[in-house]
């Protein structure tokens, strides 16, 4: 029976947070912003999609601190965008013009310019915006909101380098693994991937996997 007594929390858990969505810099850009009342949170419409959260990968391009708020100015390639934080925020020491950043956060507008706020930020290698890039091209982010065609010659690179990613293989095994319960961490630190730990924080604050219980993650279908 004591099972069942983590059951509400789980539900809770789920009503609170959102799904992050790994978009560009122009879906957000070129979306319409609905702001609601009430408890609802402030949405994106993105092909019948209401995004609350994104995932957003790009190089920081400008960093000022301005009197009642910090911003960073963002480029993916696609297009810029202001992300912005109206607290003292320590990860924003550790960040710098020219790194390349991934950013989770709740898109917002006023004055018809969008931005993000940022819950958290986080230095990557430069090697995951081209995986990025790559997911985006290949269509093999499950959320993506805008697909591109890859031509013929493109795929197998694609499939190559995408496929073999550690974020990749740690997804797979989670679903691998999981029979209906969750896969313990401690399982999946067994499979000797490095930097295993990190991996998984990094999914779980990109809304990838989530925990069904302390210890045990499920790939967030």
């Amino acid at each position: 029976m004591g099972g069942v007594d983590f059951l509400p929390d789980i539900e809770q858990k789920f009503q609170k947070r959102q799904t992050a969505y790994k978009v560009r810099v122009r879906d957000i850009l070129n979306s319409k912003y609905t702001k609601t009342e009430g408890s609802a949170s402030n949405y994106l419409e993105m092909n019948e999609k209401k995004i609350s959260r994104v995932n957003v990968v790009g190089v920081i391009v400008q960093k000022l601190g301005l009197d009642n708020y910090k911003t960073i100015m963002i480029d993916d390639g696609t297009g810029r965008i202001s992300t912005r934080v109206f607290e003292e925020n320590v990860l924003l020491d550790k960040v710098d013009v020219g790194d390349i950043v991934l950013i989770i956060g709740r898109p917002r507008e006023f004055s018809s310019e969008k931005y993000i706020i940022i819950e958290t930020i986080k230095k990557i290698n430069p090697i995951w915006a081209k995986v990025r890039k790559l997911e985006f091209e290949k269509n093999v982010i499950k959320d993506d909101v805008f697909s591109n065609k890859v031509t013929s010659n493109n795929e197998k690179i694609t499939e190559e380098i995408v496929d073999l990613t550690p974020t990749n293989k740690v997804v797979k095994l989670i679903r691998q693994f999981d029979n209906g319960n969750g896969v313990s961490i401690e399982e999946l630190s067994s499979k000797n991937i490095k930097d295993m730990d990190k991996i998984i924080d990094m999914l779980l604050k990109g809304g990838d996997i989530f925990e069904v219980k302390p210890g045990k993650l499920k790939v967030l279908e």
